[in-house]
């Protein structure tokens, strides 16, 4: 009975802790009670016994695995793919292969042998997908390459033509300058601690292959580890056995917590993939249906967490110039006069949290023209387009062949620069006409 409590409580609480992370890292804002207690209030709870010394030296630690390029949580992923299916090879092939012999005529549950090599199949696809999203450039951004990845026009919304301050070159439209890596990142995404890599225009295909592939992993693990459990309680007659408590006492009968206890105790470590599977394979699934939303959208989760920011400020724009007296009200808001980003603070976005940002300049709408009254409070208008939104297919096709890499390709053909490629085409088409 005890076991049987603990085990509830455990998973209630893994349970709730997930759900919790999905709400801080992808639905709730910053300014949300939930999300500041989750990224400010608890881990200074946590700290309090902690001496002064001690706190730094663990800020330090967490800023390391999380701030600064390392492999730390790249020896865990690998840690916890090769444990997962090595518990699978121990503990699971050998109860499909029970299922196929003839020492069980009248079984019901049958896994097919073919799931074994199958089984090898996804794994080497986990870490064939994991070495290239490790291991492929975002892109880099400098002074000599801006040419390459100036391909996007400046919507003076989340970008406008100006220098970089950190970079000392002029920014490119849908780039963020990567604190982490310590680059101008082309269409940065974000940075992702798993695979120590930041994601960007060139390798974010090869990052969404990677978690479409985990997610695919986590639920065939799911099923895998299921249906092993199943076999067990078919082969031991788990529903249809008496069960006696080690104090003594008269036999029990099978019910879910029993069987549960039984299978938790006998059959622990299937027990603990079916858990973990099924757990962070709903996590995956959320991450990814994340991921195709946005791309389908024609924004990277810097951008989505970046249009958050505009709609709120929009917003509050709106509420003020309708709260205003009419002699207090100024022009429309004239967005192509915009001189800098609404968004006036850049984010630092990973995959597991996105870093606070301050509030949208709410001054913006009495700055965008010399000539407005300060004083005055302006129309915001209509709520401004994502222009970089194209459409789904053409959104999903700049993901799968990268514009910059279209470019690379242009330019390496026959040694031409694109453009003289381009001219050199041309000019072959008008002698072909003069022939005919």
């Amino acid at each position: 009975m005890v076991y049987s409590t603990y085990s509830v409580l455990f998973l209630t609480i893994y349970f709730s802790f997930i759900i919790t992370l999905i709400l801080v890292c992808f639905v709730l804002p910053d300014s949300h009670p939930l999300s500041h207690f989750v990224n400010t209030s608890l881990p200074k709870y946590l700290l309090r016994p902690f001496s002064p010394y001690l706190r730094s030296k663990i800020y330090n630690v967490y800023d390391y695995i999380v701030n600064k390029p390392n492999p730390i949580m790249q020896i865990i992923y690998c840690a916890i793919v090769t444990s997962a299916y090595y518990t699978m090879i121990k503990y699971g092939y050998p109860l499909i292969d029970e299922t196929n012999t003839n020492h069980y005529p009248n079984r019901k549950v049958r896994i097919p042998s073919y799931h074994k090599t199958l089984g090898y199949i996804v794994f080497a696809l986990c870490y064939y997908t994991f070495y290239l999203s490790s291991f492929t450039s975002a892109g880099n951004l400098t002074a000599e390459t801006v040419s390459t990845y100036s391909n996007y026009s400046y919507d003076n919304v989340l970008y406008v033509s100006r220098i970089c301050k950190t970079t000392k070159f002029r920014k490119v439209p849908r780039s963020k300058y990567d604190r982490t890596t310590e680059r101008q990142i082309p269409r940065f995404d974000h940075f992702c601690v798993w695979i120590n890599n930041a994601v960007g225009e060139e390798n974010y295909r090869f990052f969404g292959l990677f978690i479409g592939v985990h997610m695919g992993m986590l639920g065939y693990g799911f099923w895998a580890s299921l249906m092993c459990i199943r076999w067990v309680c078919e082969r031991d007659s788990l529903w249809s056995s008496k069960y006696y408590s080690v104090s003594g006492g008269e036999p029990i009968d099978a019910s879910w917590k029993v069987v549960l206890k039984y299978l938790g105790y006998h059959e622990l470590p299937l027990c603990g993939l079916v858990i973990l599977a099924g757990a962070m394979g709903f996590v995956m699934a959320g991450f990814v249906a994340f991921h195709l939303y946005i791309a389908a959208r024609g924004m990277t989760t810097n951008e989505f967490f970046k249009w958050r920011d505009v709609k709120a400020w929009h917003a509050r724009a709106k509420k003020r110039y309708e709260n205003a007296k009419p002699e207090e009200r100024g022009p429309k808001f004239d967005i192509s006069k915009a001189e800098y980003e609404m968004v006036g603070v850049e984010r630092d976005v990973g995959c597991v949290s996105v870093g606070s940002s301050e509030a949208l300049n709410d001054d913006a709408d009495a700055k965008d023209d010399d000539e407005v009254d300060e004083n005055l409070v302006q129309d915001p208008g209509p709520l401004p387009k994502n222009i970089y939104d194209r459409g789904i297919w053409e959104n999903l096709g700049e993901v799968i062949w990268p514009r910059s890499l279209r470019e690379k390709k242009e330019g390496q053909g026959g040694g031409q620069s694109g453009e003289n490629a381009a001219s050199s085409t041309k000019k072959k088409k008008t002698k072909k006409k003069k022939k005919n």
